[in-house]
């Protein structure tokens, strides 16, 4: 299986609620790019699973749409920051015989994830910044079972975009 861990993309500091904050301008555009370049990098997701949180939700869609993907999107808790890694795998569960997988969340829990994921302790070799994918291959899905495949950037991204 692959699965694809990315950031939400840039949102607004302005909202009644930190889970009511929506993408900006500039946010909208990275995730387009985010799903271009996933496009054009070939992935074909069963699902996108994502955050609940309203930015995440909106890059999630918004990725969905430029897949041009029937994987339906569906909303997760467990993305959000603060779950453990185990508590994910679990609700992952039923998406494990999945071939490609997108899971949109937040910082710092993405990077933990990932962390977890291929076996290491230390998360500061995993620069999340708004729009950043990364893309993990594993048999099964289980803390340690991972290989990091590779990781882009935003600026990354843009280039294979187009």
């Amino acid at each position: 299986m692959k699965l694809y861990l990315i950031r939400h993309a840039s949102a607004s500091d302005v909202a009644p609620s930190d889970a009511e904050r929506a993408l900006t301008k500039d946010g909208l555009a990275e995730a387009r790019v985010v799903g271009n370049a996933l496009k054009r990098l070939g992935v074909e997701p069963g699902h996108i699973v994502t955050s609940p949180l309203v930015r995440a939700r909106q890059t999630a869609e918004i990725i969905a749409t430029a897949l041009s993907s029937p994987a339906p999107v569906e909303m997760l808790e467990e993305l959000e920051n603060g779950p453990s890694t185990s508590a994910l795998v679990k609700a992952l569960k039923p998406f494990a015989a999945e071939g490609e997988l997108i899971l949109v969340g937040h910082m710092p829990s993405l990077a933990e994830h990932l962390a977890e994921f291929i076996g290491v302790k230390n998360t500061a070799g995993f620069p999340f910044g708004k729009g950043t994918v990364a893309c993990l291959e594993m048999e099964i899905l289980r803390a340690s079972a991972g290989q990091l495949r590779w990781l882009m950037r935003l600026k990354q991204l843009q280039v294979v975009a187009g």
